[in-house]
């Protein structure tokens, strides 16, 4: 007996397996099957939202640095300060021009003070030191005796006392020659003489309380 002949394949099927659908792509046109085609158009696609998003955002930051960047107004206040100083500058002339006023008046009773009698501040120091060459601690009365050799008058001599309430001798006798509007006075102390020009004291005197003439 022969065996049956095998049954033909039919039209659409294989042997091997069954055929499997092609891919389908989403969002994209099939018009090729190439997949490398396919990549380039949706990477094209994407590639064009990103520069637009970019670009959004860059915008903004663009505008900041321009207003930053602006150079901003500066107001001059040199009108001010020039103002000021027009009208400090006669004040302070004023006040330098009062000064050597006053310097000037000060310096006139002084002048007039220390103006001492022709030869009356040398005589009395004269007189002193020929006393204390001889006399290193006079008394009063030799101090006295000594100006009126000398020709002083009397009456124009004051001596502070040479001797302390105790008894102890003093360590300075001083003493004031009166002449017109002025007084000379000398301080005798360990056997030296200072003398010096001063005015005549309110009380009309040389010495202020009751010292003896």
């Amino acid at each position: 007996m022969n065996p049956l002949p095998a049954p033909s394949p039919r039209p659409g099927h294989s042997r091997v397996g069954r055929r499997e659908p092609d891919p389908v792509w989403e969002d994209v046109p099939v018009t090729s099957r190439n997949p490398a085609q396919l990549r380039r158009q949706r990477g094209g696609r994407y590639s064009g939202r990103r520069s637009l998003a970019l670009a959004a955002a860059v915008l903004p930051l663009v505008a900041g640095m321009v207003a930053c960047s602006a150079p901003s107004p500066t107001v001059s206040s040199s009108p001010t300060v020039s103002a000021g100083t027009v009208s400090q500058a006669p004040a302070l002339a004023q006040q330098a021009s009062a000064v050597p006023n006053l310097a000037t008046a000060g310096a006139s009773p002084s002048s007039s003070a220390t103006a001492a009698p022709s030869g009356v501040p040398h005589a009395v120091e004269a007189a002193l030191q020929t006393l204390l060459a001889s006399s290193p601690q006079p008394s009063r009365e030799q101090i006295r005796q000594s100006l009126s050799s000398a020709g002083i008058a009397p009456a124009a001599v004051e001596v502070s006392a040479s001797v302390t309430p105790t008894g102890l001798t003093a360590d300075a006798v001083d003493v004031g020659v009166l002449s017109g509007t002025e007084c000379v006075m000398a301080q005798v102390r360990s056997g030296t003489v200072e003398s010096s020009v001063l005015p005549v004291l309110p009380n009309g005197r040389c010495f202020i309380g009751s010292v003896q003439r």
